[in-house]
């Protein structure tokens, strides 16, 4: 009896703090509002490639560019803000490409040989742990 009392007590225990953490990391989450930017989405290209222009500050802070021929991420951050370039594209697992942690200017790219004429989602983000991402619209890109 005396051992059962204590496992209830452990599992009360553990849940109590699982659902703290839990609830610590959501309201953190929603403190978040990520950097003030403006982004430019490009016209899909015949080949399906796509680029997204980030600017902060009223300066280009960094592009995020789909390559359709290579099947191709690349994220360019330019500006020496705290901030990284995020790039990703929905394919299974996402490409995705990242300049945080790295000093301005740096490129990261990511790649893989995804199927042909299949569409995909795509969207940039700017920002960084402590303040957040602010990112763009999602639009369709293809391979």
């Amino acid at each position: 009896m005396n051992t059962s009392i204590r496992k209830r007590a452990l599992t009360v225990l553990a849940t109590a703090a699982v659902l703290t953490g839990a609830a610590s990391t959501l309201g953190a989450g929603s403190a978040f509002a990520g950097p003030s930017a403006s982004f430019s989405i490009g016209s899909l290209q015949s080949d399906g490639s796509r680029t997204i222009t980030i600017k902060s500050g009223g300066t280009t802070a960094g592009k995020v560019k789909w390559t359709a021929n290579g099947d191709k991420l690349t994220a360019s951050d330019v500006k020496a803000d705290g901030h990284g370039i995020s790039g990703y594209v929905t394919a299974s697992p996402y490409l995705i490409a990242n300049t945080a942690g790295h000093n301005s200017p740096y490129t990261d790219t990511a790649h893989r040989n995804l199927p042909e004429d299949k569409t995909y989602t795509f969207w940039a983000c700017i920002g960084n742990n402590k303040v957040g991402l602010t990112c763009s619209d999602v639009v369709k890109v293809t391979s």
